[in-house]
């Protein structure tokens, strides 16, 4: 995360603040995406901003409550924290405040959190959006919010949600909604949430090897933890080691050569070499086509070749 490494800040309940943060414009939140409800909250902050200079300061959590809570059963995270934090940066915030939620911080009714770990910044306004919650179960609410804003001396600013035409009605932008169209295989309206294409991120790893007998190697990449699109073959571009490709990429359990496990393998055009345990981050642009069991090699062959083509098309544009 070069160039914002220094903003992150990680804290922990009753730890001292850095004093550079005091008196700034807070929001407070998972983030999880970094979508443009978040980028609109924080857009709201630096306007909220009281003094010039004064920063705007998002505070998230690492690891995210819920696979505290729920280990196991919490929902597939839309990106990894390093990028999360990075992209909350561009975003605008000028630090990236970290708390790791331990039992402690998640048995603290709402007020305690606010006391203990929200007041210590000495936020002058807050900035969350109409479904935030917090503390113990999730029992504080905005109402409460600025019942404690009174108390503690903060100013207590609810946004507006974005919101995107889906299916012709209007949709509150949220991670949910993300996570939502993306397992659908919806990448190019995801991306209308989110600003931007929607990206995998992790390490290259070994496949069964039958990219190479159908002549188009792929780059296998390990979801872990994170949103997997629906099956399909999609328009993408990969970035690995600074390096840009298009890429025809396929999820699926590979109908046609299987049964496999489900797997997310990206086709790198004009790509030499191999890219085994890289970093990849792998963009979806749009949803070709979906998966479907071809009568045998050769057809498969024809057919990723015409794939290979239309991203080139879709890459060019």
């Amino acid at each position: 995360m070069t160039g914002s490494d220094d903003r992150v800040i990680r804290l922990s309940p009753g730890a001292d603040v850095p004093p550079h943060l005091h008196g700034c414009a807070l929001s407070v939140g998972n983030f999880d995406g970094v979508h443009l409800g978040h980028r609109r909250m924080l857009s709201i902050a630096k306007s909220r901003s009281p003094a010039s200079g004064a920063p705007v300061v998002a505070m998230t959590f690492d690891p995210l409550p819920d696979s505290v809570l729920r280990p196991g059963q919490a929902p597939p995270l839309l990106m990894p924290p390093r990028q999360r934090f990075r992209l909350l940066v561009e975003a605008g915030a000028d630090a990236v405040a970290v708390v790791g939620p331990d039992e402690e911080l998640l048995a603290m009714s709402a007020e305690e959190f606010i006391r203990g770990v929200v007041w210590p910044m000495r936020p002058v306004v807050i900035i969350e959006g109409p479904d935030f919650r917090f503390g113990r179960g999730r029992e504080g609410d905005p109402d409460m919010l600025r019942e404690l804003g009174r108390r503690y001396g903060f100013e207590v600013h609810i946004a507006e949600p974005a919101t995107v035409d889906i299916d012709d009605q209007q949709r509150r932008i949220s991670s949910t909604l993300v996570r939502e169209l993306v397992s659908g295989g919806r990448v190019e309206e995801a991306a209308e949430c989110l600003g931007r294409p929607f990206a995998m991120y992790g390490q290259i790893v070994h496949g069964a090897g039958q990219g190479r007998v159908l002549e188009f190697p792929t780059a296998n990449l390990e979801p872990g933890e994170f949103v997997v699109p629906a099956d399909g073959v999609y328009a993408g571009r990969a970035e690995i080691a600074g390096r840009a490709f298009a890429a025809a990429v396929s999820v699926g359990t590979k109908p046609t050569l299987g049964p496999a496990p489900r797997v997310v393998e990206a086709f790198l055009i004009d790509a030499e070499g191999t890219f085994y345990d890289e970093q990849m981050c792998l963009w979806f642009l749009r949803r070709l086509r979906d998966q479907r069991k071809f009568a045998g090699i050769e057809e498969l062959k024809r057919q990723i070749a015409e794939d290979v083509q239309r991203v080139r098309e879709t890459c060019q544009h």
